[in-house]
């Protein structure tokens, strides 16, 4: 019985354990995208003047990129193993602009911006997309 019982354990601890791993794939998945869409965003907002130009289509289509890119900060957040998955994938996607320092408070930005910064399209209604600037002009001065 008690052997049953310990590979029904194992059983469960091995698919426990591929879901975190799945987990931290998906999440540095997205931070990798999220970091090149930031460094992106942010070479137009220098190049602006510390400014985010929503109409321009560059920048509309990263804030897009970024948008979908931290879908799942909604959910998780709060993370801690999500967190440090996502943050070693803002990193690789950061080509070298993005310390680690800078993308964690970027992470914890990004994390308290998701509703300004969520669902960006081509067809964002003005206030959305005034939003979502405000909240990128706070997020890019921390680079």
């Amino acid at each position: 019985m008690m052997f049953v019982a310990a590979i029904a354990f194992s059983f469960v601890s091995c698919g426990s354990m591929s879901n975190v791993a799945s987990s931290d794939t998906v999440a540095k998945t997205a931070g990798t995208s999220c970091g090149s869409s930031l460094v992106n965003l942010y070479k137009s907002y220098k190049a602006a003047g510390n400014k985010v130009n929503m109409n321009d289509a560059s920048v509309l289509t990263n804030a897009i990129a970024l948008s979908t890119s931290i879908s799942g900060l909604k959910q998780n957040g709060k993370d801690s193993n999500y967190r440090k998955s996502y943050i070693a994938g803002m990193l690789l996607g950061g080509a070298g602009i993005l310390t680690e320092t800078k993308a964690a408070n970027i992470y914890d930005n990004l994390v308290t911006s998701t509703n300004a910064l969520s669902n960006i399209n081509t067809s964002s209604s003005e206030s959305t997309l005034t939003g979502a600037a405000n909240a990128l002009t706070t997020i890019l001065g921390l680079f």
